[in-house]
């Protein structure tokens, strides 16, 4: 496979390595592995190897412009901690490739595993612990949502300008029978079902979510909350993120399941309920015997200047915390997020208080797969060596 060093037009502190790392995959679909090379504490180059030869000086241009608009405009990530388990972070070595093994996990597809007993079984119990919070503790109403949300939703939210590297869309054969017969001849003859498919599509104005929240919002839109009422909003469901290269086992999926609850209402009465639901995680998390830590955060903004502003903004303002629970490898999953919304999502939606003010908003998600393979490579893959009933009967 070619390789290109692509050296930086301008040596960046190696406390952007992680900024960069998570980056360079979605600069080109032809690329398929990368080193980043440092000298001292400087980053100076990327080796890129590539599936097939490319334009070296347009792969120069784009990594040096994500280092330019996206990486230097960031304030390095400084890691704060906001809480670190008593539990030992001990986890069981080789788990991943121990659950493939026993037939537990099963590759369906790029970036898409079917999982199977105990497993099942495990993600529905921690599921069930903190759906339990949701409904008792905040008296949320549950709903279950439809997979597809549509591209006037999603494009309210601001998601596509945010996160278009992640963006899944639907599309479907035009409702046309000349088409239609055309699509079948070409498969008659042994034609390419994508290649027939992408010809004679066209987009179905509808994406898949990569998030549960945003269906609460689309829901509530042009509404306004009675006097002295506040909303809170559970949900569990499928999420879609388009995570290239970057896909690693069931640390990152294509296609996984999310558990959500999304708080409505005054500023003050918002923040208190993302601390409260926060600290009710963690007991959760302790009784489960599970080592991590939570810190602040940023999402992963992809685009131009304006992004790189937000993400440092969020690691300031404490817009974003993160959930992360040890797993093989000496790594750690962000397996819960806990983040402050102000009224940007009141704002795209047309959500009000009783008095006409913009509703605040914030949102408390776990990815499931996540979080039980994190209690799995705390404990094993035997179920009769995990902690207590359900889990262990």
């Amino acid at each position: 496979m070619p390789q290109y060093d692509v050296p930086l037009a301008e040596t960046i502190a190696s406390t952007y390595l992680d900024e960069v790392t998570r980056r360079i995959f979605f600069l080109s679909e032809e690329i398929e592995d990368f080193v980043v090379r440092r000298s001292g504490d400087q980053i100076v180059a990327v080796s890129i190897r590539t599936s097939a030869a490319v334009d070296a000086a347009d792969l120069a241009e784009r990594v040096n412009q994500l280092m330019r608009t996206e990486i230097l405009r960031t304030r390095p990530a400084e890691q704060t901690l906001i809480w670190r388990s008593p539990n030992p972070g001990a986890v069981v070595e080789d788990t991943f490739e121990r659950l493939v093994n026993q037939g537990v996990v099963l590759e369906a597809g790029e970036g898409q595993y079917a999982l199977g007993p105990p497993f099942v079984a495990a993600m529905s119990h921690i599921d069930a612990r903190l759906s339990e919070v949701a409904l008792s503790r905040f008296s949320a109403l549950e709903y279950r949502y439809p997979t597809l949300i549509s591209t006037d939703a999603i494009r309210r939210t601001g998601y596509p300008t945010s996160f278009p590297q992640f963006l899944m869309s639907v599309s479907r054969l035009h409702a046309d029978s000349s088409s239609y017969r055309k699509f079948l001849t070409e498969l008659d003859v042994g034609g390419d079902l994508a290649g027939a498919i992408q010809e004679h599509s066209r987009h179905s104005g509808y994406v898949l979510p990569p998030t549960m929240c945003f269906h609460v919002y689309h829901q509530l839109r042009g509404s306004r909350l009675r006097p002295g009422a506040t909303a809170v909003y559970t949900a569990r469901g499928k999420s879609f993120r388009h995570e290239s290269r970057y896909r690693r086992g069931l640390e990152r999926l294509w296609d996984f399941t999310i558990r959500e609850t999304v708080f409505v209402g005054p500023r003050d009465w918002v923040v208190a309920q993302r601390r409260a639901f926060l600290n009710a995680t963690l007991e959760v998390v302790e009784k489960l015997g599970l080592g991590g830590h939570v810190e602040v955060a940023n999402d992963p903004f992809f685009g131009d200047a304006g992004t790189a502003d937000r993400a440092t903004s969020q690691r300031l303002l404490h817009l974003k915390y993160e959930l992360h629970l040890p797993v093989a490898g000496g790594r750690t999953v962000a397996a819960g997020s806990f983040n402050l919304h102000g009224t940007t999502f009141s704002e795209a939606f047309g959500i009000e208080l009783a008095d006409g003010q913009q509703a605040h908003t914030a949102c408390v998600g776990f990815g499931l797969e996540r979080f039980t393979y994190a209690f799995v490579c705390r404990y094993g893959t035997d179920p009769t060596a995990w902690p207590g009933p359900p889990l262990g009967s």
